[in-house]
């Protein structure tokens, strides 16, 4: 319990709030200045009997003098004091290397830079196969202020001109959607209908009827001529219905029914149960379709059997021959006229009864109105085949990764492989691509997979001298090239040092080497030189040459689809490359910040990932990884719990994260790797702002309290995917305190989500997606404010 008279007291019990910063934690570790101090001694002494009669008035006196020079001293070491403590703390520290130092105390070692990947899709010319080189370079051009950057081959590979680019094929999108349908699209030369005309959709056996509306020409991406026949009123579909065998019925010519009934001893009417009569004769056969209409109303049956038959027209007479005086003087007997008319059964009755027969034509000969066309998806998915028709040479190389780019630019990569019987590409099983492709779809065969980094062979760093205990030496070029691998640090280094022209290996540390290990150790100073260092095993042979071959060049900036595109040295047979998806993986160097966050991680995992929170840590740290997050799901496909770590960041991370955790996990843990998808979101704020305070200006601050941009997993702006995560949710408590909290707005009038009122007190995404808030002033942004994007 504290006394009212302790916010007197000099010094003050030290305090010092956790999480705090560089600046707040020099203020409250620092216990005064300069007038505290002298206060402080000046009442002190007070306290000493032997100073009761010491005035400080006579000229002479220096006591004041050395009081104010003591509490000089005390300030100054109380400074420097606050200063060093905040140094031993990895948030607080600030001088250049401090968090370096700090970290090594746990075995941790800083993230050095890391260099980008890409895949190319390589254009051979000729007939031949060409092989290709490990160290074969390319070139990206400028991009966003960044100069170019080069990237090489890793691995020997060989491209075949054969598939070079195939054009996958449209999506035949055959089968008709249950429900109703109310147009088609034609060729539009094969038309022979129009407006107002009659129509019989015959769906494989199944009969519709309808009237057309209009044909309007239409547009197609194929390029194929078009034209939209719709239909005056919506049909029904039947199951299992395709466009491939629909055909499409029109009248040829017309027919009435017979018309006369009870005539003589011809008593059949026009209509009866499934039986038709027409007034005459037509070359109709069992089998064929015949479309009755009756003032407006149309009926499709097909023809079970036909006959002709006779049917009198007018009946027999008998007329008497009268002289002028009228006198009968004989009569005449006239036959009956009889025709022969057309009886049809049908395969239904129509419903309909004789006393309509007037107003009944029958449309017959029935002839095709038009050819059906079948639809063609305007995009390709990761489940739909893969046909390239113009397949029809072996591949001469192993194909194990293919790229696809659509009209618009927009590419995926996936594992799989050409199967020339069956003219298409086989995509590996899994795989999802996490979007559709807009057709035209191209793909590529030829796909050489590249890293950034210059390679420099044989640079001489020194020669050893046996009597040095630790020898050191240091690369002429900088940054040293490290890549994405499947090891625990989840990187590999690109050195290789040779002693006398023996390769000696990299350790991570020199703990239980002993003289016979050829082992070195290599380490990373704040200006980016990159150090080897040898002696903790075995000493260095004097005079024998120490060299190394690496490459140089890394970093975060990632040269875009479509940059790389240059040779840095002409090869014969190697016509062009180009990237068809962004470079991914490329990372700086660990920033103190970052240090301050991952470094503690990394005392948890301690080698091995062993939890959720563990694999989560570990996914967090890939260069590239926005953010992720570990959690127990179903496998339905497995039949087991597995933990799924899912991930904000690009597709062609997905392997390297998988190999990372396991390198970290037991060989047999059920992990699976999933990347969180975005999904659309828009919210929309009414808010009420202060008269004393520009519009504008607060909106400015709004956009930047949610949009703020993020630097570590987990910070930022409320809306921005690094401090959601994947399934992250949405919180109106946090949007209205961080709203509020901004100077000028005094009311949240109205919050909505997706134009649907905000009243729950969380939203959360559908599983496996992230809300995505898009990018503030662009047309991407889901942020409204007033009314305005």
């Amino acid at each position: 319990m504290s006394c009212p008279c302790d916010a007197s007291r000099f010094p003050r019990p030290l305090v010092l709030p956790a999480g705090i910063g560089p600046p707040g934690f020099r203020k409250a570790r620092a216990l005064g200045i300069f007038p505290d101090w002298r206060l402080s001694i000046l009442a002190a002494i007070g306290a000493r009997t032997a100073l009761d009669g010491w005035r400080a008035r006579d000229q002479a006196d220096l006591g004041v003098m050395l009081v104010e020079m003591g509490a000089y001293v005390c300030d100054v070491v109380d400074f420097y004091t606050a200063l060093g403590a905040g140094e031993t703390y990895l948030k607080t520290a600030q001088l250049s290397g401090a968090q370096r130092k700090l970290v090594a105390l746990l075995g941790y070692l800083p993230r050095p830079a890391g260099g980008a990947q890409a895949f190319l899709a390589a254009e051979a010319e000729g007939r031949r196969v060409i092989s290709l080189p490990a160290g074969v370079a390319f070139r990206s051009g400028e991009f966003s202020g960044n100069p170019p950057q080069v990237f090489e081959l890793e691995q020997p590979a060989s491209i075949d001109p054969r598939i070079n680019r195939f054009t996958v094929e449209r999506v035949v999108q055959d089968a008709i959607a249950a429900g109703t349908l109310a147009s088609l699209l034609v060729d539009p030369a094969s038309v022979r209908v129009r407006a107002g005309d009659a129509l019989v959709l015959d769906f494989a056996g199944a009969l519709r009827t309808a009237k057309v509306a209009s044909i309007v020409p239409v547009a197609l991406r194929s390029r194929t001529p078009a034209a939209r026949l719709s239909f005056a009123a919506a049909v029904s579909v039947p199951a299992g219905a395709t466009y491939s065998t629909l055909r499409l019925w029109s009248s040829g010519g017309t027919l009435g029914l017979w018309k006369l009934g009870q005539v003589g001893a011809d008593t059949e009417t026009a209509i009866s149960d499934s039986t038709v009569l027409l007034e005459s004769v037509a070359p109709v056969r069992a089998g064929q379709l015949v479309l009755f209409e009756r003032e407006g109303l149309l009926e499709a049956r097909r023809i079970t059997g036909a006959a002709e038959v006779q049917r009198t027209l007018l009946a027999a007479l008998s007329s008497t021959i009268k002289n002028p005086s009228n006198v009968v003087q004989g009569t005449v007997e006239s036959p009956p006229i009889k025709i022969m008319v057309l009886r049809l059964s049908l395969d239904a009755a129509l419903g309909w009864s004789s006393t309509d027969a007037a107003k009944i034509v029958a449309h017959h000969p029935l002839v095709p109105a038009a050819r059906v066309l079948v639809p063609l998806k305007d995009t390709l998915e990761d489940d739909d085949p893969l046909s390239i028709p113009a397949l029809i040479d072996a591949p001469r190389v192993d194909v194990t990764r293919l790229l696809l780019e659509d009209v618009h630019q927009d590419g995926v990569m996936s594992g799989g492989s050409l199967d020339l019987a069956a003219h298409r590409a086989q995509i590996d099983q899994g795989e999802d691509w996490g979007r559709a492709l807009t057709a035209p779809v191209a793909l590529f065969a030829n796909v050489l997979a590249v890293s950034r980094g210059e390679s420099v062979h044989g640079e001489v760093l020194g020669s050893g001298d046996a009597a040095q205990a630790r020898q050191r030496f240091t690369l002429k070029k900088k940054p040293l090239t490290y890549l994405s691998a499947a090891t625990a640090s989840g990187v590999r280094s690109t050195l290789s040092v040779r002693v006398g022209g023996i390769r000696w290996r990299e350790a991570q540390s020199f703990y239980g080497a002993t003289d016979a290990d050829r082992l070195y150790i290599v380490r990373h100073d704040e200006a980016g030189e990159t150090h080897v260092i040898f002696g903790g095993a075995a000493r260095l042979p004097t005079g024998a040459p120490v060299t190394a071959d690496y490459r140089y060049g890394a970093g975060a900036a990632l040269p875009p689809a479509g940059s790389i595109t240059q040779l840095a040295k002409p090869f014969p047979g190697l016509a062009s490359v180009r990237n068809v998806l962004p470079a991914f993986g490329g990372a700086d160097v660990e920033s103190p910040r970052e240090l301050a966050v991952y470094a503690p991680r990394s005392a948890l995992l301690l080698g091995r990932a062993v939890s959720l929170p563990d694999l989560e840590a570990a996914a967090s740290a890939v260069p590239g990884v926005r953010a992720a997050r570990a959690m127990w799901r179903w496998d339905a496909a497995g039949m087991r719990a597995v933990a799924q770590v899912q991930y904000i960041g690009s597709a062609q991370l997905r392997e390297v994260i998988r190999a990372r955790l396991r390198a970290l996990t037991e060989p047999d843990a059920p992990i699976a790797v999933l990347r969180a998808m975005p999904q659309a979101a828009r919210l929309a704020l009414d808010l009420e702002i202060h008269d004393d305070h520009l519009d504008d200006a607060v909106i400015a601050a709004v956009h930047e309290a949610l949009y703020a941009a993020a630097d570590l997993p987990g910070t930022g702006g409320l809306l921005r995917a690094e401090r959601l995560g994947p399934e992250g949710i949405v919180f109106l408590s946090q949007i209205m305190a961080a709203v509020m909290g901004v100077a000028g707005v005094t009311a949240v009038r109205g919050v909505s989500l997706d134009a649907t009122a905000f009243t729950q007190s969380g939203r959360q995404p559908a599983a496996g997606f992230y809300f995505d808030f898009g990018e503030p002033g662009t047309p991407t942004s889901g942020l409204v404010i007033n009314g305005v994007a």
